[in-house]
């Protein structure tokens, strides 16, 4: 059954949809008929409504509500992704597209000394959303996680302040291991954990990001020995994570 995501919609008994890209989706895309169902969502209720169509015309779509459906396909704890910016657009489709399937709340793209100079224009910013919301509706996911770009450099600020307020843990994932180094299997986590991960460019973060990284107290995780590329490690961790916190 196809699933589709409506924000701001009130799943009231009847429903009727005009909106111009849904219409196009469901009657010309997916080719559907009267009595046909579909699931639709929004990140405002943790719930699936199902619906069946009852009515067709050329700008609207009317249907009938059948049941709702409790969901908690949603993992703890809170995951945010801190990536630096890869050196391919299609890198970070595929990161933001795995982020949503693994359960991460927000993906923060940031300049790191390394990075490639990638310019996002806002209507690549908008390909990315709907690869959010498309990758969502069709892993069972119920948010649709926030996804920020910057060209400047990280601010460590911006995580001192989130530490005040929340427990915050902040992971730098690595693949050598060294003197303050830990492993994931060493560590317990918590359902109300918020989870910072922080995660390479191609060419591994510079000395001077090194240095701010532990200086700023961040826990080095060696994940293993073997050396996972930066748009494949953090899917590892935070699978890895969302099963092995306690409840």
């Amino acid at each position: 059954m196809q699933r589709i995501y409506l924000p701001y919609t009130n799943f009231s008994k009847s429903l009727v949809i005009d909106e111009k890209q849904i219409h196009h989706q469901i009657t010309r895309v997916l080719r559907a008929r009267i009595w046909d169902e579909f699931i639709f969502f929004n990140w405002e209720d943790l719930r699936d409504f199902c619906y069946t169509i009852t009515h067709i015309t050329k700008t609207q779509l009317h249907f009938l509500r059948k049941n709702a459906q409790e969901k908690n396909s949603e993992i703890c704890p809170q995951l945010t992704l801190y990536q630096a910016l890869p050196n391919k657009f299609e890198k970070i489709e595929l990161i933001v597209q795995k982020c949503c399937e693994i359960g991460y709340k927000k993906i923060f793209f940031f300049q790191s000394d390394r990075s490639q100079k990638i310019h996002i224009s806002e209507n690549k910013k908008l390909r990315i959303q709907k690869i959010a919301i498309e990758a969502s509706e069709q892993c069972g996911g119920s948010r649709i996680p926030e996804i920020e770009f910057t060209a400047a450099p990280f601010s460590f600020e911006r995580e001192r302040i989130q530490e005040r307020v929340v427990l915050w843990e902040l992971f730098l994932l690595c693949h050598t291991e060294s003197d303050n180094s830990r492993r994931l299997k060493e560590i317990s986590f918590q359902k109300d954990q918020h989870i910072s991960i922080f995660v390479w460019p191609e060419w591994w973060f510079s000395s001077r990001e090194g240095d701010l990284f532990q200086k700023n107290n961040f826990q080095s995780i060696n994940f293993w020995p073997r050396i996972l590329r930066c748009e494949t490690v953090w899917a590892a961790a935070g699978f890895y994570i969302s099963q092995s916190c306690d409840t």
